[in-house]
């Protein structure tokens, strides 16, 4: 049996291997090639999710002439996400008990329901948020932007009325990408939405992305994929026009390689 040397992979071979999955999807893909769905590894390219050590797998194939299996390597971090890394792909993973990281807690964010429509309102926020992190303060009065955010909410609104800046603003705060900052002597944990929107409101609470999504930024991969998954999101919850709207709205587009063909 050949040595598996994941050294050998290319970026084409690995791009390779991410087209086989796009055109068998994901699971024929992992059952042709023998290899298990990833629980805390995941490859993202151009917004979307790829099992990385199944791909590491066949991009050893192309590159080489041997596909390796998911029982001939370990597909941690210090092997298929090192080795992705060092290609230029970004690889998105958590703790050693957890379904994901940072980019796998927006796909399975939930979202706020009406008519039986999806709100893509944490999504069009985090956009805004990652489209400039560099002139304006991390946490911000909402008082400061909500008339900019009112404008970007309206296209995407499910209800009969537009939506309030202060939903999503507060909606986030139980995310890994959003940092509310409380009142002091005031307890929000036990507050509905509703009051909390009202209190963020009334006392023009600050929020905007934490310090670790707000580093995660500043490196450019990495924010082209956060912004491509973003917009992808947006585009699957509403339409890919208004998301394209949206990215064109917020001077995004060439700015990331996940603009080309959302949806």
């Amino acid at each position: 049996m050949p040595n598996v040397d994941l050294a050998a992979l290319t970026r084409p071979s690995v791009l390779s291997a991410i087209r086989e999955f796009d055109d068998l999807g994901q699971e024929e893909f992992l059952r042709r090639r023998g290899f298990a769905e990833a629980r805390n590894f995941r490859l993202v390219y151009r917004g979307r999710f790829y099992d990385s050590k199944a791909i590491a797998g066949v991009a050893h194939g192309y590159a080489t002439g041997y596909f390796a299996d998911n029982r001939e390597f370990s597909g941690g971090l210090a092997t298929v996400s090192d080795c992705l890394t060092a290609l230029g792909f970004v690889v998105d993973h958590g703790g050693k008990h957890a379904r994901g990281g940072l980019m796998w807690d927006l796909e399975s964010t939930k979202v706020f329901t009406r008519n039986g429509k999806q709100a893509a309102y944490k999504f069009v926020l985090l956009l805004w948020a990652a489209a400039d992190i560099t002139s304006r303060d991390r946490l911000i009065p909402l008082s400061e932007v909500r008339n900019e955010l009112a404008e970007l909410l309206v296209p995407f609104a499910v209800a009969d009325s537009a939506p309030h800046p202060a939903d999503p603003w507060v909606a986030l705060r139980h995310s890994g990408w959003w940092e509310l900052e409380e009142p002091e002597g005031v307890d929000t944990a036990a507050m509905r939405h509703e009051e909390l929107r009202a209190l963020a409101v009334k006392e023009d609470l600050r929020a905007g992305v934490t310090e670790t999504v707000h580093s995660r930024l500043g490196e450019p991969q990495w924010r082209g994929e956060a912004i491509a998954l973003l917009t992808r999101r947006v585009g699957a919850l509403a339409d890919p026009d208004r998301a394209g709207w949206l990215a064109e709205k917020l001077g995004l587009w060439g700015k990331s390689q996940g603009m080309v063909g959302i949806g």
